[in-house]
């Protein structure tokens, strides 16, 4: 029996099991996956609950708190969602889940973007949507936000004119200055208060979906082509 599962804090409501449930079924493979709701203390006892699995996923807020319990931080921007047992490596499959689910949501943008939010998950976005987008960083606490976005090679916002914004928090914000966009995409898709905000506005179902999927295949060592994907993608969300 493959086991997998995801680590993370007030975690309950996580569709992950679901769609990995969909996934054995889709490949073949006999498997469970569950959730692990812990404490912040509770962390450094992860290789014990790990031990027999294939691999786990990690969620909020432990993206970067999992490091210190790693072989090898794989992912390259110190934020990880995914991890290999057997050799305990990270990585984050985050950024090409968003940038997949942006795609399809809103087609071929492009330009100036806004990121609202500066933990694990913002990380990854960042780092994906660099390849794309001139990005800028907003959050809750200037200072924070400011000191992030340098690490991240980016600039803080301070009222340019963007045309998209992804937000990557946990709680509704809104900076000042901010005027009308194009697109929002909100990580969130657990809450009715999805931030919208644009002419076009988006959950982050689809993300978690293609995260899951890149996750999976790094699992299980599988590579999808493009059409693959797609079909699988497709087939998870008419799932759930």
């Amino acid at each position: 029996m493959n086991r997998l599962f995801v680590v993370g804090s007030g975690i309950g409501y996580s569709l992950s099991p679901k769609i990995f449930g969909c996934m054995f079924k889709l490949f073949g493979q006999e498997g469970c996956y569950g959730i692990v709701d812990i404490d912040r203390g509770e962390l450094k006892d992860i290789r014990s609950i790990a031990d027999g699995a294939v691999g786990f996923n990690v969620t909020k807020p432990f993206k970067e708190a999992i490091l210190p319990y790693l072989n090898v931080d794989r992912s390259g921007i110190g934020s990880v969602n995914t991890v290999k047992v057997d050799t305990m490596e990270g990585f984050s499959t985050d950024g090409d889940g968003l940038m997949f689910d942006l795609s399809k949501s809103f087609g071929n943008v492009e330009g100036n973007v806004l990121v609202i939010g500066y933990g694990g998950a913002a990380k990854a976005c960042v780092n994906a949507l660099k390849r794309r987008f001139n990005v800028f960083v907003s959050g809750r606490n200037a200072y924070k936000a400011g000191l992030f976005a340098t690490e991240a090679g980016v600039k803080p916002f301070c009222g340019e004119k963007v045309d998209g914004v992804i937000s990557c928090t946990t709680e509704t914000f809104v900076p000042s200055g901010l005027g009308s966009v194009d697109f929002c995409y909100d990580l969130r898709y657990n809450t009715p208060d999805m931030l919208k905000l644009g002419r076009r506005n988006q959950n982050g179902l689809g993300m978690l979906i293609a995260q899951a999927i890149y996750s999976y295949g790094i699992f299980f060592d599988k590579q999808f082509d493009k059409s693959e994907f797609d079909r699988i993608y497709c087939k998870l969300r008419e799932a759930l």
